[in-house]
């Protein structure tokens, strides 16, 4: 019988990542459901050619991503555009596509959503020449983040913890320049975000108005520094007050800034830019979800 294969992708170095553990699950799992696995581990040295590689060598009906939000965009990025289907196992710190997608905590039941879970395809934010599946910022929080990697603690505490000194030492309000098709807009804040998701891996809701299949993305400018504003963000059924942030949903944009800004993208500290293209790309990653969930994060 002719076995269908998939190609685990898994960065032994992410947080909560057990290896020998996810490895034996995974093959049990994928061994169950017909597959035949074939184990990649990064390194952090060319993964994505390696791995761009491998799947050239191999048929993969599907490849599952385990690591924290930087994994999941690297494997991601490399599965755009094809009819290559992608499970992921949310094993980071923070993962931004599992809190969107509502994905249980437990490694048994995001194998099983990895493996078994219903297909559906999602937009995706070119961002330049990278590609955002989340959510990606300019200002304070891809400086926070450049940050919180520089330091041991990990999670939703030490994200917090690394907030105040981040603040104390930024150099906001930031310029942004906001070009759309038919008009340019200026505006100052703290942050800009791209979100096409609605959470922060961390659980923090920076878009409410989020729908990861919509063919748009929100712009959104954090106007001021209000910290009980920030701190509710953290907390389930939270809307942004108006006077704290607004919102645009757009399907292109061209930002340019007067000085550099930090550039986050799905977690992960890009450098200092001054400018950025953006544009949506609909329905271009088939992504496995939780069958029980409607995937429309508004």
């Amino acid at each position: 019988m002719h076995k269908n294969k998939l190609l685990l992708v898994l960065n032994p170095n992410a947080g909560s990542m057990n290896v020998p553990v996810v490895i034996s699950k995974t093959k049990q799992a994928a061994t169950s459901a017909g597959y035949e696995l074939e184990i990649f581990k990064t390194t952090g040295n060319k993964d994505a050619q390696n791995i761009k590689k491998e799947i050239t060598k191999h048929n993969f009906k599907r490849v599952v991503a385990a690591g924290g939000d930087g994994t999941i965009n690297l494997v991601g990025s490399i599965l755009a555009k094809t009819e290559i289907e992608m499970g992921f196992l949310s094993c980071g710190s923070a993962n931004g596509l599992a809190t969107a997608f509502e994905i249980p905590p437990s490694l048994e039941e995001q194998i099983d959503i990895a493996i078994n879970g219903d297909i559906i395809s999602m937009d995706i934010i070119k961002i330049n020449e990278l590609y955002a599946l989340h959510i990606a910022d300019l200002g304070i929080n891809a400086e926070l983040i450049y940050n919180y990697d520089q330091r041991k603690l990990r999670g939703k505490i030490g994200y917090l913890l690394n907030t105040i000194p981040t603040l104390f030492k930024a150099n906001y309000p930031y310029r942004f320049n906001l070009h759309f098709e038919n008009n340019t807009i200026r505006k100052k804040g703290i942050l800009l975000a791209f979100a096409n998701a609605s959470k922060f891996g961390t659980g923090a809701i920076i878009n409410p108005k989020g729908v990861i299949d919509d063919g748009k993305f929100e712009v959104i400018v954090f106007k001021r520094f209000a910290f009980w504003s920030i701190l509710k963000t953290f907390f389930k059924n939270n809307k942004l007050e108006n006077s704290f942030a607004e919102s645009y949903s757009v399907a292109k944009l061209e930002v340019t800034c007067p000085k550099p800004i930090a550039l986050q993208i799905d977690g992960e500290f890009i450098g200092s830019v001054k400018n950025v293209s953006l544009k949506i790309i609909p329905n271009c990653l088939k992504v496995a979800v939780y069958k029980k969930v409607k995937y429309k994060t508004s």
